[in-house]
Formats: structure tokens, sequence, C-alpha cells
């Protein structure tokens, strides 16, 4: 009697566990996911026309099908990690990511000053994904959309929800296929990085080795027929003044040795994108970014097909 009750059991359990899956709240999960998009960038062997590289406001900040959409289609892709720096294996992972038999070659370097600086340049975060073991990617790429499934609930949260009483978690994130972060708070918080921002840069200046070998890279690359595109990325104006204050960043000079280096540089107008916490762009200024930059490098280089 029991084994025919089993059959039942079980769609009985899947009809009520299916419609309190798609109730719970998205960022649940979001651990997961958030694996399985750095697993699937640094196993991702496809080459790009367009390649983006930087840190987090690079990874949130630029949407490539934003950039695309102006760029005639040219497939581009967001190769950024967390509070990554310019060392020697990060740029030659760039340039492998970078489709040099394509009639369009862009690297494109968002440049923060912290992205010049010598912990940023230990390029933990890279180094740490890209030497992860086999079996770890095997889990995260595969098995973590059953393990998704399965996540514990939040039931006084779950409660709260179908009772209309629960509020969202105040962070929404999706991570794409093509390399970007999208992120927005529902209640923004523009002051909320400059409470912890200023540390750090404490015994952690830019560098000028950094900046050395980042530009040795921008010279050999303009040398292969590279266009290299060199841009700082957009933040809340408390935070660019701590940076110019804190930081050792002399944009205009970094800018000259770029130039002299065969880059070009594009400045941007923090007036221009709004920040959910400070120093990453919302959603929509991501998408606006993505777009502007693809037409303002189409100005810069009117000789790309």
């Amino acid at each position: 009697m029991l084994k025919r009750r089993i059959p039942y059991l079980f769609l009985l359990t899947a009809l009520v566990a299916i419609p309190l899956y798609f109730l719970r709240d998205k960022m649940d999960s979001e651990e997961i996911r958030k694996k399985r998009y750095w697993i699937g960038k640094v196993t991702n062997k496809k080459q790009y026309p367009v390649v983006f590289g930087g840190d987090s406001r690079v990874f949130r900040g630029i949407s490539p099908d934003h950039f695309e959409a102006e760029f005639d289609g040219y497939e581009a892709y967001n190769y950024a990690f967390w509070s990554n720096g310019y060392c020697h294996a990060y740029l030659e992972g760039l340039e492998n990511k970078l489709d040099t038999a394509s009639d369009v070659k862009v690297i494109v370097l968002g440049i923060s000053p912290h992205s010049l600086t010598p912990n940023a340049a230990r390029c933990a975060h890279y180094l740490w994904e890209t030497g992860k073991k086999k079996e770890e990617v095997l889990q995260n790429l595969y098995f973590s959309r059953v393990e998704e499934f399965f996540v514990p609930y939040d039931l006084p949260e779950l409660a709260g929800k179908l009772s209309g009483k629960s509020k969202p978690d105040n962070y929404r994130i999706t991570y794409h296929t093509n390399g970007w972060v999208e992120s927005s708070w529902i209640v923004p918080d523009t002051g909320y990085s400059a409470r912890f921002y200023e540390d750090i840069f404490t015994e952690n200046k830019v560098s000028d080795e950094v900046i050395g070998e980042l530009l040795r890279f921008t010279a050999r690359w303009t040398g292969m027929g590279i266009h290299v595109v060199g841009f700082r990325p957009p933040t809340a104006w408390s935070i660019w003044k701590l940076e110019q204050e804190k930081s050792g960043f002399n944009e205009t000079a970094f800018v000259d040795r770029f130039k002299a280096a065969g880059g070009i540089w594009i400045p941007f107008s923090l007036r221009d994108y709004q920040t959910f916490d400070g120093n990453h762009l919302d959603r929509q200024s991501a998408m606006r970014l993505s777009a502007d930059l693809a037409i303002r490098i189409r100005q810069q280089i009117p000789d790309l097909p």
C-alpha cells in the first residue's frame, strides 16, 4: 500500500516545491549563482574582438550587449575581476581572450586608481579562480544548478512574502554569461562605499611599477595592431575626491604616458552616471555607459571596419 503511495507523495512534493521555489527571493541562491558565474568566466575558451579588463567597476559597469548594439554587433566580453589589478598574469589573460584573427581587435581597460596599486596587482581573485581544481569547476558549472533548487528556504521570509508583509532583499543582481554583473539596490546609498574606502590606500598607493607593466603591454599590443582603450569608470563624487586625495594617482600624467605607449584615452563625466553604492554604477547607468563607450571608441578610431 505504501509503495503505491510513494509516486503520489513525490508528485505532491513537487506540486508544493515548485511554486515555493519561484516565490523564494532570488538572493537566497545568490552565492551559488555567483560561483557558477566566476567559474564560467575563467573556463570560457571563446575569444572575442573586444575584451574589457579591470576590477568590479568594470564587471558591474560594462554590459557587452549594450556595447555591441553601438559597435556594429562585434562581440565583446567582460573579463574583469574583484579588486583586480594589472599584473603580468592577468594582462596575458586579457590578451588570450582577444580574437587576434578578427578584423577588429580592441582591448578596453577600466583604470581605477586602486587597480594600479600593489595590493590589486597581486590579482588574488583572478589567480584564485583560474587555479580551481577540476572537481570544483565541474561542481560549480553543472551540479550547482540542481543544488540551487534545494537551497534551504527562509521560512519567515517566505511566510512574509505570502502574507504581503515581507520586504524584498535590497540587493538585485543578475549574472550574465557575457561577463556583466547587472547590479542595483532598490534603495541606493551613494555614501556607502566612502565609509570604508578611505583605508584602501593606506600603505597601498598607486605604484609606478604596476603602471610600467601595464604600459609595456599597451605598447606591445598596439605594435600587434590591437587598439588599446583606457577610461576611468565613473563613481560618486565623494569616491573620486577620496581617490584624488589618498591614492597618489596623477591622472593627467598617467594619460600622457598611456597615450605615448599607443593607448587611446576616453574621459567621462561623473555627472552623467549614477551609482547605487558610491563605487559601482547602477544597471541603467551601466547600460548607458556601455553604449556611450562604444560610440566614443568609434569616434576615436574612425578606420574601424
